[in-house]
């Protein structure tokens, strides 16, 4: 990570074709559904000459470990082998002396990957982790907990919250699928109050985006862009649990926001204010609650991106 600093026009890197260290954060339960994806990955880079050091995650808050015990000057790259949450919980252990971060996308939506461009092929995922251009991003903080993508609060909070990890990793993008059905029946809609450039607003659901996708390719923030330094709030309005449920089934129409069926703005400083209580997500995973901070880090994340990546 480096120093605060105006990303509009990030400057990159391009890496070097040398054999490279890499210390691989490998998720067995995010890839339980991608092993062969993984092992084309892993046989690629190996037969490359790459020194490749596996590290396995057991348990939240075991990537972060691993990125935070990587030696500098020991470690050129850190690959991190799952999905979004995966991804997340390293960033929490991502400091000034960390290398730059690669992505092998094996979760349920990959929204940071689609986001830069990597896919799903390994030959791509193998190129951009070798021979891809490294650009800084600055993540989004909530309550002191960062994210790369997005956080939420409302009905997409409410669903991640009750979506057992067993059953996303087992069936992926259908628990969500599942878990909103169940949520319909009980959530009553959300009065939130959220305090936005120091006006107070009211909101059903609000999302907080550093990039324009939600839910793997879907658009949801169009004017969103994760090399700027700015954060995007897309607001849904108040109103009854199916409303705001069929406003959500737009999201993979990309016109949204188009469409009046909610609205985007940019923020530069965020507080939800209430209900008191009410889950955050960010990334995927319940990471606060309300009342709580929205804001960008001070810092930056390096990230290995396609070098085709306009």
């Amino acid at each position: 990570m480096s120093g605060p600093g105006d990303r509009s026009s990030p400057a990159s890197v391009t890496a070097s074709p040398k054999a490279l260290r890499i210390r691989l954060i490998y998720n067995p339960r995010a890839a339980r559904r991608r092993q062969r994806r993984f092992a084309g990955v892993l046989k690629r880079l190996r037969d490359a000459g790459h020194n490749v050091e596996i590290l396995t995650t057991e348990k939240a808050g075991d990537a972060g470990s691993h990125v935070r015990s990587a030696a500098p000057g020991k470690v050129d790259l850190i690959a991190i082998a799952g999905g979004d949450g995966t991804m997340n919980d390293a960033l929490q252990g991502i400091g000034p002396t960390t290398p730059p971060i690669g992505l092998i996308p094996l979760g349920t939506a990959n929204v940071l990957a689609h986001e830069l461009g990597i896919g799903t092929r390994p030959g791509r995922i193998v190129e951009t982790l070798v021979s891809g251009r490294t650009q800084a991003i600055r993540p989004g903080e909530v309550a002191g907990h960062r994210f790369m993508m997005m956080a939420g609060v409302g009905l997409d909070a409410q669903v991640v919250a009750c979506v057992p990890r067993a059953l996303k990793s087992r069936l992926g993008k259908s628990a969500y699928l599942l878990e909103v059905v169940r949520t319909l029946w009980r959530w009553r809609g959300a009065d939130l109050r959220l305090r936005v450039n120091g006006e107070t607003i009211a909101a059903g659901t609000a999302i907080f985006c550093r990039g324009k996708r939600y839910g793997g390719r879907f658009m949801l923030a169009p004017h969103a862009d994760l090399f700027s330094p700015s954060l995007q709030l897309v607001r849904f309005p108040q109103g009854r649990a199916l409303s705001v449920f069929l406003r959500f089934l737009m999201i993979p129409s990309g016109q949204i926001v188009r469409l009046g069926l909610a609205e985007e703005r940019p923020v530069e400083s965020l507080e939800i204010l209430s209900p008191e209580g009410e889950p955050i997500q960010a990334d995927g995973d319940i990471v606060a609650h309300a009342p709580a901070n929205i804001r960008l880090c001070d810092q930056t994340v390096h990230f290995r991106v396609p070098s085709d990546r306009l």
